[in-house]
């Protein structure tokens, strides 16, 4: 110590060293006496890859010949641009069916979000969406980017399987909040952090801090599927974004299957008292879904048609599994895939469009036209008409045929009308609106005349009086005359005119007799109110219609006639009896069962036993020696365990396992080591496959559990 005062001794003395705690106070400007280190940045997402041009996979993907691989290239690749020409103008329709579908929805839930005003409560909307929930994704995606074009802040969608918890919640809703303005925007990260102290990655003081940054009018949070999250947990999420709203303009919309009421009932008391908002109400999903139908499907200038076999079995599955509109239009791509994938023919749809067509043609397409029942109906239709020669030359003649084909594109089209006619009179005279989906698959099936929905109508036609049945017959009238924007029909008076004539004829007739009998009720002979009071029960039907006054047997004469009118106007051929309709009709519901519905056991057995039907190598082509080698670890291990008995010795099984892999995994531990790895793998495939398990008898054994068939 130095009595002169010398202060030498104090050099590298703090006096902060003998305090029990320590502050860290960082000052605003850094010394220059300490190395500085680079500020760290926020993590933003890696700049995407550029993703391949459509057109180097296009250039590269070839359909397979067909005609036993006779087919030229060019038609092969004709077939290929039909469908993603057709295809593309087809899903261009259903885009644009899908965007107007929830229009009305998008209007008012953004209005809502644009106009709320701020108050004590959190804003809340709610979107009943009705029972099937895998309709909500397509909604809350256009809400999102609806939402996001038109409202000053951040729009999150939230659901319930990346939320198990508030943390992972708040954590989810911070990510999304600060990576939505990060392209073309200064990545500063200000609002990460407060007076030099950073905030955890789940504290709404980051989406503070971000709302501020960026001068956000509001905060759109979306549940999407509200009543699968935990009730407690939305309930501690809307009070703690009700304490943060005079800091965070949040705006919360709820996804509802069933009602408001009962989503009410699961939240608490707290947290209903902290919401107000309004409902809204979402067009269903099988309105959307008849829309796609009639405008895409059922349209007379759909470039394929569907026949009744494949669009029942797409119906029954949309029905029995509630699948969305997604997954029912990726259904109707396969369709179009099967038809110009598989259908040499389908290249005719190009012959109003390609005059070039005719050259490209080969002698086999004609041979091929030739064997379809279409075309042998026809034929058959033709001798009995006693039209010799012409068949014949139908059959001989390959010019002939061509331009019978290309007459029959051109009015392929006319069948589907008819079959939309049917459907326009029968919307137009059902009491109660029949569903247009089966009706249309009834009237392509050309079963209406026995149909349910014919009866009804002709029953209702009986039992009318006069003034009803004029209704009846002026509603039938004017909607030929008219047409329908529904059904994309203009008006057909002209393209069925005896119809048509027939039609007016009735209602002429049945207004000159309403107006010379006004005030007195005509009835028909079928109306068993006619009966007397006093032997209604016992009065023959005989003596019934001796009752009748002359303008009853007229009225009844009316009725008569449009009955018998209607029944001959839908008594049509099926779609399928079109002659040459293989070429514009695809009714093979089978490819479409396989893909959408398969046997699961059957197709896994398959493509262990014969890998080459699904991999498409050369190396693994059954015909070549050694085959079985270049086959993945686990068909090798099923082959060998289809040839084992009820228990397999996994040493035996391990030895001939690496028999068949090839003299390669013979040679060093290395090679022992990852044909170990391969065999250990294709047991545990098995294994999850359910065909084997470990033997309790037997140690060193496997027990087989499955049989090939079985």
């Amino acid at each position: 110590m130095s009595i002169n005062g010398d202060t030498n001794s104090l050099v590298g003395f703090d006096g902060a060293e003998h305090r029990t705690a320590y502050v860290f106070t960082p000052t605003s400007a850094p010394s220059e006496d300490l190395p500085q280190r680079p500020k760290k940045r926020r993590k933003v997402g890696k700049t995407p890859k550029k993703a391949p041009e459509l057109g180097e996979d296009a250039d590269s993907f070839k359909l397979a010949p067909l005609l036993n691989e006779k087919e030229s290239p060019e038609l092969s690749s004709l077939r290929l641009s039909l469908f993603n020409q057709y295809w593309t103008e087809t899903e261009t329709k259903i885009k644009l069916i899908l965007n107007e579908a929830n229009e009305d929805t998008l209007v008012e839930v953004t209005s809502f979000v644009k106009n709320e005003k701020s108050t004590d409560k959190v804003p809340a909307g709610f979107i009943v969406t009705g029972p099937n929930i895998a309709s909500q994704g397509l909604l809350f995606e256009q809400l999102s980017t609806r939402l996001s074009n038109e409202v000053n802040g951040p729009v999150v969608t939230l659901r319930s399987g990346e939320s198990s918890n508030l943390k992972a919640l708040l954590k989810k809703l911070i990510r999304d909040v600060t990576h939505q303005k990060s392209n073309g925007e200064d990545e500063s990260d200000n609002f990460l952090e407060q007076d030099g102290r950073k905030f955890l990655n789940y504290d709404l003081g980051i989406v503070h801090g971000y709302v501020k940054a960026h001068g956000c009018g509001r905060v759109v949070v979306s549940f999407q599927d509200s009543e699968a999250f935990d009730s407690a947990l939305l309930g501690d999420v809307i009070s703690l974004f009700g304490s943060w709203l005079d800091r965070i303009p949040f705006v919360l919309l709820f996804g509802i299957a069933t009602s408001v009421d009962l989503f009410q009932e699961r939240l608490s008391r707290v947290a209903t008292r902290s919401l107000h908002g309004a409902q809204f109400d979402v067009e269903q999903t099988s309105s959307i879904l008849e829309t796609i139908f009639l405008k895409v499907i059922a349209a007379s200038d759909a470039p394929i048609k569907l026949g009744p076999g494949i669009l029942s079995s797409l119906m029954e599955r949309q029905n029995d599994h509630v699948q969305s509109v997604q997954a029912f239009v990726g259904a109707l791509k396969y369709a179009y895939m099967c038809h110009f994938y598989a259908n040499p023919l389908s290249v005719f749809l190009s012959l109003k469009n390609n005059s070039d067509l005719a050259a490209l043609l080969q002698i086999e397409h004609f041979e091929a036209i030739r064997m379809l029942p279409s075309f042998q109906n026809y034929i058959e239709h033709l001798l009995e008409g006693g039209n010799l020669e012409r068949s014949m030359s139908l059959i001989t003649d390959d010019e002939l045929l061509l331009q019978e084909a290309y007459t029959l594109i051109q009015d392929k089209d006319h069948a589907v009308q008819k079959v939309l006619r049917l459907m326009h009179i029968l919307v137009t005279l059902a009491v109660e609106a029949p569903g247009k989906i089966d009706l249309y698959m009834k009237a392509s099936a050309g079963s209406l005349k026995s149909s349910n929905n014919l009866r009804s109508i002709v029953d209702s036609i009986k039992r009318a009086n006069l003034d009803d049945f004029l209704g009846f017959v002026t509603s039938l009238k004017d909607a030929i005359e008219n047409g329908s924007t529904e059904l994309n029909l203009e008006q057909w008076s002209d393209m069925e005119p005896e119809f048509y004539a027939e039609i007016v004829g009735i209602w002429e007739d049945a207004s000159s007799l309403a107006g010379s009998e006004a005030g007195k009720s005509i009835r028909s002979s079928y109306n068993k109110s006619l009966r007397t009071t006093v032997i209604s029960h016992k009065v023959k039907i005989s003596d019934e219609r001796s009752a009748l006054t002359k303008q009853d047997k007229e009225y009844t004469v009316l009725v008569d006639r449009l009955i018998q009118a209607i029944q001959n106007f839908v008594d049509v051929d099926k779609l399928q009896d079109q002659f040459m309709s293989e070429i514009w009709l695809y009714d093979l519901k089978y490819p479409y069962q396989d893909a959408f519905t398969p046997k699961s056991r059957f197709a896994i057995e398959r493509a262990l036993s014969s890998p080459h039907e699904y991999l498409s190598c050369a190396c693994c082509d059954p015909t070549k020696e050694g085959s079985l080698m270049s086959h993945p670890p686990t068909a090798i291990l099923y082959k060998l365990f289809l040839e084992a008995g009820n228990l397999i010795n996994i040493f035996d099984l391990w030895t001939a396992f690496v028999a068949n892999l090839g003299p390669e995994y013979d040679e060093g531990d290395d090679s022992e080591r990852q044909a170990l790895m391969l065999f250990y793998r294709g047991l545990a495939d098995l294994k999850l496959l359910g065909m084997i398990k470990q033997s309790r008898k037997k140690t060193d054994h496997l027990t087989k559990l499955a049989w090939k068939g079985l």
